[in-house]
């Protein structure tokens, strides 16, 4: 399963070889007596690739799971728990993960050397089950009680625009003033067009509507840095914006509640040493930075 493993991981017996430091002849042995136990192809060879059958791709996460948990009982038996090792493939969203995660990331793989990284960026719901992934960095509510969460940190909603936007355009006084201005929307907010506020200490919405529209924070922050509107996102992307003067906040006091920042597993991987230190790690290095605070 390990040569099997650095075959799919190298793209090719000779370095799967190299990685384990035994012959290719040998690589391609335990290969052939893997396909042979399963009657299954897992790789198409050719003599100039080599690549995954379906069933090989199929086949791969879970193999990484059996291969990690084996690492980590055999790590337990010899009494080495306080050394986490194996793969550890994290989800988060790409502009958090861009931002905030990379660096306290990189730092996490260099206090744990044995430790494996791969960290997968992307803005849409991603399954922890189907895409073999150890934990997940969601924001906001959760909805599925069946994992496990740890809070990290806290993530401001902000309300900014440019300048020049708000000069030509008038600073919105009260939260329905915004009907009658251009709205940047980050079609990846939950609440789409729906814009949240507290009111005299009440939760409300307010449906916005902007000719600029874009599935990515970053892209959304593009937008209103080019005088396109009010931008409602995370304050983490443009807390460098509102610092310099490029954007100014407007309706800070009807700002609504942060957000929770949660490290998300399986309820069956909660004794994994490697999740664990990761999320131990993380609520020491993503605690709450003064620019995620209200106001300036």
């Amino acid at each position: 399963m390990r040569a099997y493993v650095a075959v799919a991981d190298s793209g090719s017996f000779v370095g799967a070889a190299q990685r384990l430091s035994i012959t290719p002849q040998l690589v391609s042995k335990y290969v052939r007596t893997l396909e042979d136990q399963l009657s299954a192809q897992l790789f198409i060879r050719s003599t100039r690739s080599v690549r995954l059958t379906e069933t090989g791709a199929a086949y791969l996460g879970k193999c990484r799971q059996l291969l990690d948990d084996f690492e980590e009982l055999t790590a337990a038996v010899r009494q080495d728990h306080r050394a986490p090792q194996g793969r550890l493939t994290i989800a988060a969203p790409t502009t958090y993960g861009e931002i905030h995660l990379a660096d306290a990331i990189a730092e996490f793989a260099l206090t744990y050397p044995r430790v494996e990284i791969d960290l997968r960026l992307s803005d849409r719901y991603v399954s922890l089950v189907d895409e073999g992934i150890d934990v997940a960095i969601r924001i906001g509510h959760l909805d599925d009680s069946s994992f496990v969460a740890r809070k990290l940190s806290d993530a401001q909603l902000v309300y900014c625009a440019t300048p020049h936007y708000l000069d030509r355009n008038g600073r919105p006084q009260r939260p329905e003033d915004l009907t009658q201005h251009s709205c940047v929307i980050d079609a990846n907010f939950r609440a789409g067009d729906r814009w949240p506020f507290v009111v005299e200490s009440q939760d409300v919405q307010i449906t916005v509507s902007g000719r600029l529209r874009a599935n990515s924070a970053s892209a959304a922050r593009r937008f209103a840095l080019k005088n396109g509107g009010i931008l409602l996102c995370p304050k983490y992307v443009v807390a460098d914006d509102l610092e310099k003067g490029r954007l100014l906040p407007v309706l800070e006091q009807h700002w609504p509640q942060p957000l929770g920042v949660f490290a998300v597993y399986l309820e069956n991987r909660h004794l994994s040493a490697k999740i664990r230190a990761f999320v131990d790690f993380m609520r020491q290095n993503l605690r709450q930075p003064n620019w995620q605070q209200n106001g300036d």
